[in-house]
């Protein structure tokens, strides 16, 4: 039994750049953009439109606000990537004389007159409480009213585009990060617009890719209330039953065995387990296994397991760990088993993901078959890529 953090992640957007002229500092936008092109993936310092002129300054320097309410444009569907884009927002805004020397508008009124199908609903909101559940949760509210979110992440702007948890996941015009509260800091994170959109928020906006648009997203702010909602399963297991929630997202279940073996293995004690370079005198230990962690066996004496961690040779008393069975062929995307592809699987990758850097080599939070079905991409890496796949999966 192992618990999840719905943690981790970094850019999770795929899409393809072209390249259109600029002339004197002029901005020259391309009316007709690629037809697969993601919006968040959107950056003000783009070169198709960088350098457009908003007052007296450009979208590179000043464009995150314009450039975050153009993404709340094509997310409710009032205008497509194909002829929009921050330039062509941009020079709309510019021609009508919208913008201040620093590039800031002088009227939110001004949005609509560019884009009739949209408008800033709300003045700036001041976050009421200090807490990153407590924001989320804030956001979270003019989601379920169908309002699109921009927010403040200390003189900066992003678009929401959707939370779990109380993770909200962000378009930045500025970085492909997408956790905003990993990406920039609590205490600067305090104001936030909501935009009305042509179609209500719904939750994670759908990738179009090569033209094809993948089913209306079911993922909705309500996901919000995953992490407490809870789904007990008894599993029967040869040595013991085990229960579970759905919020734990996976059921590892114990495999017992006549006699330890070479394999994979996971720590389910709560209190970490040592791996010792001489486990006879118990000294030296080189790294230290949490519950869930998992490690490779290569070789066993008795109940002592032979372990390769940072390269070093080590040994693990098995007796404190639970051996997780032969490697299987899980269903793609089903990280954890349970015949679904869901959030709880996101949670999983989000988790491997974040634990990448942090855990020493030879360590893991997932066995191979689980990381096997993670990699939707099929490239033989879990990265990034799958957790975009991941979402288009859950929207279908």
């Amino acid at each position: 039994m192992r618990t999840v953090k719905e943690k981790g992640m970094f850019s999770v957007l795929l899409a393809f750049f072209i390249l259109i002229g600029m002339l004197a500092g002029v901005c020259q936008t391309n009316i007709k953009a690629h037809a697969a092109d993601d919006f968040r993936l959107w950056r003000q310092n783009d070169e198709r439109w960088g350098s457009c002129a908003i007052g007296g300054s450009t979208v590179r320097s000043s464009g995150c606000y314009i450039t975050s309410i153009a993404m709340s444009a094509v997310a409710s569907g009032a205008k497509d990537t194909e002829s929009f884009d921050p330039g062509v927002f941009a020079k709309a805004l510019n021609d009508m004389g919208a913008f201040n020397q620093w590039g800031g508008l002088i009227s939110w009124s001004s949005v609509n007159k560019a884009v009739p199908e949209i408008s800033i609903a709300t003045a700036n909101l001041s976050f009421k409480s200090d807490t990153q559940s407590g924001k989320a949760a804030e956001i979270g509210e003019y989601l379920d009213k169908g309002m699109y979110v921009i927010c403040n992440v200390g003189g900066h702007w992003v678009y929401v585009d959707g939370i779990i948890g109380d993770d909200v996941y962000m378009a930045d015009p500025a970085k492909d990060e997408i956790l905003m509260f990993e990406a920039y800091d609590n205490k600067n994170i305090t104001v936030f617009q909501a935009i009305k959109g042509k179609n209500p928020y719904s939750g994670f906006t759908p990738l179009k890719i090569a033209g094809k648009e993948s089913a209306a997203s079911t993922v909705t702010s309500s996901i919000t209330s995953s992490k407490s909602a809870v789904l007990t399963t008894t599993v029967q297991t040869t040595a013991k039953t085990t229960t579970t929630t759905k919020a734990q997202t996976t059921s590892r279940l114990t495999v017992t065995t006549a006699a330890y073996k070479a394999g994979e293995y996971y720590c389910s004690e709560s209190v970490p387990v040592k791996v010792w370079s001489d486990i006879s005198a118990k000294k030296e230990a080189i790294a230290s296994l949490k519950e869930g962690n998992v490690v490779r066996v290569l070789s066993v004496s008795g109940s002592t397991g032979e372990v390769k961690i940072n390269g070093k040779r080590g040994y693990i008393e098995l007796s404190k760990l639970s051996f997780a069975g032969d490697p299987q062929k899980f269903a793609v995307g089903d990280v954890n088993n349970d015949d679904e592809v869901n959030v709880y699987d996101l949670a999983l990758i989000n988790e491997y993901l974040n634990s990448l850097g942090k855990l020493p080599e030879g360590v893991s939070v997932l066995t191979s078959s689980e990381i096997a079905a993670a990699d939707i991409s099929g490239d033989g890496i879990v990265d990034n890529d799958d957790v975009l796949m991941y979402l288009m999966l859950i929207c279908n």
